[in-house]
């Protein structure tokens, strides 16, 4: 009787970690294809204008290093 429980147990946790895997395979390749999608959009804006885009990294990257000079006082 034990023994059967214990196959059934086992069976039931090998049951659920396919259905696991199979999830987090399919969640993974959600998130890729969005990521795909978003990366191909960004680079297409920045295509479109990159100078406001640099310009941009370097205002926020200046902001940053000022607040963080700024916080060793």
């Amino acid at each position: 009787m034990e023994e059967e429980e214990t196959k059934q147990i086992k069976k039931t946790i090998n049951d659920l970690s396919v259905k696991m895997d199979q999830r987090i395979e399919e969640l993974t390749r959600s998130i890729e294809k969005t990521l795909g999608e978003n990366k191909e959009y960004a680079e297409g804006k920045i295509k479109e204008n990159p100078l406001a885009y640099v310009a941009g990294a370097f205002v926020g990257g200046f902001m940053v290093g000022y607040i963080m000079s700024r916080g060793k006082n």
